[in-house]
This record gives structure tokens, sequence and C-alpha cells, in this order.
């Protein structure tokens, strides 16, 4: 029977990044951009890039083994398997969900792959959350995610300027019913389909079939028809948008701003993520900037807890807020408590 209030939170997570990298030196060789305009306008400085094997499935798959040896779990006990992963993979129209569970061995689960751009895998946490409470079947869910959108980027095109972060990964976690750790407290998710045309590959869909003179005319990278109309609609609208999904998202589980502990962002330029730092009255030390990183799409906020494992910022009871948005446009918050679950309460900050 469906249970509007059982709990569901991330027993394990994992990430993968590839070795290769390129540089902003790098890429201001490829392009009109400066070196020090990409490090101290854009942010950051560096982007990892795939490498030999490094498909986008294939990264997929490399983060979803760690993320299921971490969970303890066997592959009997997962029920389903959610891809929350790129389109731009090894092969057009390849289902892989099914992929997933042939190579892990999931016999028992069933699959299916979902799309919201970079936001995607904060919806599938929500999506597994609201599907363990529909479904009193669904135990484990298995959450994974491959990301290479650096191929669609054409670096001399300086209109995709603010897209250089594009990068490559993959991102897993295991998400549970009643899990003893981590619980998923709530979410608020955003969209504006007046941004719907704005981005997008010209070529090689069924409106525009990819032809040679679309290739010599690099048509099979994305592009952008108006960037200072983009710009200037989005400047409007995207930090306001962010923020009333942080703040219904928070207001759900009955939190404030004041009771953000850490924020698992994605990598956004520099004086776009200080400003929401500031409007959430956090430290540095509580967030992680991917500026060595790039942008990893939908798995940016994956690897930003595994730093913040790494590098102490979580302590347990910590709110949690992780932040994504992607191209079409939306907007998403979800809300986590990390460490052991509990009795509603606030945050180490607000305590």
């Amino acid at each position: 029977m469906p249970d509007v209030r059982a709990s569901a939170g991330i027993l394990s997570f994992a990430a993968y990044i590839p070795r290769a990298a390129h540089d902003a030196d790098y890429i201001a060789s490829q392009c009109d951009t400066p070196a020090d305009i990409i490090r101290s306008k854009l942010g950051w400085y560096q982007k990892n890039v795939p490498g030999p094997g490094d498909g986008t499935v294939a990264m997929g798959l490399k983060a979803a083994r760690k993320a299921l040896y971490y969970s303890r779990l066997e592959p009997q006990d997962i029920d389903l398997v959610i891809w929350s992963g790129e389109e731009i993979k090894e092969f057009r129209n390849w289902p892989v969900g099914p992929k997933l569970q042939k190579e892990l061995g999931l016999r028992r689960a069933w699959s299916f792959d979902m799309q919201q751009r970079c936001g995607t895998t904060l919806v599938a946490l929500k999506l597994a959350r609201d599907m363990i409470r529909a479904d009193d079947g669904i135990h484990n869910v298995l959450i994974a995610s491959g990301y290479r959108n650096a191929d669609l980027i054409h670096y001399p095109n300086p209109r995709v300027r603010w897209m250089y972060y594009l990068a490559a990964g993959g991102a897993a976690c295991v998400v549970q019913r009643g899990c003893p750790t981590n619980e998923i407290l709530s979410g608020h998710f955003l969209s504006d389909g007046s941004f719907a045309w704005d981005v997008y590959v010209p070529q090689g869909g069924s409106a525009s079939p990819l032809t040679a003179e679309g290739l010599a005319r690099q048509q099979n990278y994305l592009d952008v028809a108006d960037p200072e109309g983009m710009k200037q609609r989005l400047e409007r609208l995207s930090l306001s948008n962010w923020l009333l999904c942080i703040d219904q998202a928070l207001a759900k589980a009955g939190c404030t701003r004041a009771d953000v502990d850490y924020l698992a962002t994605l990598l956004v330029k520099r004086s776009a993520h200080d400003y929401l730092m500031a409007q959430l009255g956090l430290e540095p030390e509580q967030t992680r900037y991917l500026a060595e990183f790039g942008h990893h799409g939908q798995n940016d906020q994956i690897l930003s807890l595994e730093l913040a494992v790494e590098e102490g910022r979580l302590k347990e009871g910590d709110i949690v807020l992780m932040i994504s948005a992607g191209i079409g446009y939306a907007w998403d918050a979800l809300v986590m408590r990390w460490g052991p679950r509990r009795a509603a309460g606030k945050g180490r900050r607000a305590a």
C-alpha cells in the first residue's frame, strides 16, 4: 500500500572523474577569450574531458559500481534503476537502464531513463523518494548518470563562451526506503518554457538531419541563437527563480535559509555563486566551488558531496541544500539532512 510518510535517504554515492583535462590556457588558445578572463570572470581554471574508454554510459557505470560497493547491498537488493545521464552517449536512441542492469547483474530490478538536462539527478532523487512512497515494493533505487557534453562545445564560437566549462564525468547513488542516513526531506522545482528555443544543437535531429554541409559549419555543436537576449532574460529571472525554489524547498522541510549548513551546487560563474552564498549567509567552507573540475552537468551535486566528505566539510545533523539548473530552462532545489536519520529539527548552524 502507498505510504505518503515513508522516509527515504541516500545510502551511498560516488563520482567518477576522468584524468584528462583542458585548462584555461589551452581553451584560450582555441578561442578569443583570454585565459585570465576564464579564470577571473568565469571563475574556473580547468575542466575534465573524456579520455580513452570514457563514454557517457561507461562513466556512469563506473560510478554505479562504486556506489553499489559502498552501499553493501547485493545486486538482487536493487528494485529500480533510474538513468539520469545525458542524451549524448555512445549510441543514439540507446536505452541505458537495461544496459546498467545487465552489467551490474540487477536481475530483479526494472529501469527507465529520464532527462531534465543539468537538473536531472535532483529530479531523479525526488522521483525515487516519491516512488518509494507510492509503491511498497520499491526499497532500493540505483540512480546513475554520465555526462560528456564537453563534446558539444566548439571553442571558436563566442556565443557559447559561458558553456566552455561543460566537462565530463559520472555519478551514482543508492536511495533506500527507511534509510538510516542522509534523509531526503523536500524539494521544489520550476521550469520556464520561454527559454526552450535558446540553446540546442542545430542539426542531427529529425527536424534537421546532419549533413556534410552542416558538419562543415559546426552545426553538430551546441549554439545560442540570441546570446545577448538570453542573457538579459536570465539576469531578470534566474537568481530569483532559484531563490524561490530554495525558499520553497526549505519551507517544506520546516527550515529557513538560516538552517542551511552546506550548499551542494552546480558550478556557475563566480559572481552568481557568491551572490547565492551571500543570500544564504554561508561561508566559503560551507560549499565546494568546482573550479578545477568544470561543470559535470547533473553530476555536480554528487561530486560536491564526495568532496565535502573528503575535505571534512560535513557534520552529522547538517542541513544540506542541493541546487541545480538546466537549459530549457529549469531550476531545482532539494533538502537533505546529513548523517543519521532523526526526528525533525534544525541544522547545525541554527542549533
